[in-house]
């Protein structure tokens, strides 16, 4: 038989699922087995036990002489193991006693799976001896096609079966930072403001929250940040420096102070390549329109103010977190009048692109604010991300996606 044919009719010898690889073996053997073209009446199964240092007998069938079940055959007893882990397949004639007694009087047999390490030898995890009308180097051939087969399809179906455990622990861990981060919308004192988080997958590095500082919640603190990479190393980092933030704001500590130390925190607790920008301000409910804030090598946010129609960008007043212990940070300020916007975002906002590799940018983002300053931060948010949407839907990069807008209503 054509050893590319035989492959993929192994190949193609696709089971449901099975409660276990002993169960899965069986159906591919009998397929073998009761294949015309392959020259194969009858195969036993061994598996290996590290544990007694043994393979033991798992599965029968076909025409052969059987063994009593549970037979097992030690490993430094039994050299044929060694070889079939030296050369995958091999042939020959049988020379342990119990299975000669039997009416083995040949062998053919090929080792199956992922080479498992015992003691310092590389062992098959399974072991498939066969019987054939024919032993020649034709069966050898086929033996060896049977190996890489069924190994690739067991290969095949753990690969499916781990993707499938992650799924579902990466759709717990988004339930989990989904309970976590804040209400879109949120009201304190003269402000509205609305906030929404798009991950690229599952999980994501991007962050926002609204912290209240102080026990009469006379300041607010809104946070920007974005944790770099992807995935659940890029959340965890995201929900620690955001923790932290809030254990920072809960003792009131001064604004440059808090992520001088979060920054310090990050670098002694997470690799060197992991690190994080962050904007973060503090609202202050009173008539002036205070707003403390630090920018740790964030994208620029957009003040916008009202009444002289002009749009401000809020440049970085410290490096990124995470880089080293020594960075400082400085917090600026700005006052917000009736009407004043704040706009925060990720870069998954602006270097969102088109199939053609065009970005949206700082300049389409600050454009649409413009048109739509009268609206509410609701209404911001969701024009700006459905125009986002729109621009990249076809487009070559995509990445996390954070927006809030804060406005001062009164």
């Amino acid at each position: 038989m054509n050893q590319r044919k035989l492959f993929r009719t192994i190949e193609n010898i696709t089971p449901e699922n099975y409660s276990s690889e002993e169960e899965l073996f069986g159906k591919i053997i009998s397929e073998i087995i009761n294949n015309e073209e392959i020259n194969i009446t009858g195969a036993r199964i061994w598996q290996l036990d590290p544990g007694n240092h043994s393979y033991k007998l798992i599965h029968q069938m076909g025409n052969i002489e059987r063994i009593e079940g549970g037979f097992m055959l030690k490993v430094n007893e039994y050299p044929l193991f060694h070889d079939i882990a030296n050369h995958r397949s091999v042939m020959g004639v049988e020379t342990h006693d119990r299975l000669r007694a039997i009416g083995i009087k040949h062998y053919a047999a090929t080792g199956v799976g992922e080479k498992y390490n015992l003691n310092g030898y590389m062992l098959y995890p399974y072991i498939l001896a066969f019987n054939s009308e024919k032993l020649d180097e034709e069966l050898l051939d086929t033996l060896n096609i049977i190996s890489a087969a069924v190994t690739s399809f067991l290969k095949s179906r753990r690969m499916q079966q781990e993707t499938e455990a992650m799924q579902l622990e990466l759709k717990r861990a988004r339930e989990i930072q989904t309970s976590i981060l804040p209400q879109h919308e949120y009201e304190f004192g003269n402000y509205q403001m609305y906030g929404t988080t798009i991950p690229e997958a599952h999980v994501c590095g991007d962050f926002f929250d609204y912290v209240e500082i102080g026990r009469e919640a006379r300041q607010l603190g809104v946070l920007v940040g974005d944790a770099a990479g992807k995935g659940i190393s890029a959340a965890v980092q995201a929900l620690y420096i955001s923790g932290a933030l809030r254990l920072g704001a809960s003792h009131q500590i001064k604004t440059s102070a808090i992520i001088t130390t979060i920054n310090k925190m990050i670098t002694r607790t997470f690799p060197d390549e992991r690190f994080a920008t962050l904007f973060y301000a503090e609202l202050f409910d009173n008539q002036s329109g205070s707003c403390l804030y630090v920018n740790a090598g964030h994208n620029n946010p957009i003040f916008y103010n009202a009444a002289n129609n002009e749009a401000h960008y809020l440049a970085s007043t410290g490096g990124v977190l995470g880089l080293t212990p020594e960075q400082h940070y400085v917090a600026e300020n700005i006052n917000l009048k009736k009407d004043d916007l704040l706009i925060c975002y990720s870069d998954g906002i602006v270097e969102a692109t088109t199939m053609a590799g065009d970005f949206y940018g700082e300049e389409r983002l600050e454009k649409l604010i413009r048109n739509n300053k009268d609206r509410t931060p609701k209404d911001i948010v969701r024009l700006v991300i459905d125009d986002v949407l729109s621009f990249s839907a076809n487009g070559k990069y995509n990445d996390d996606k954070t927006l809030v807008v804060v406005k001062r209503v009164k």
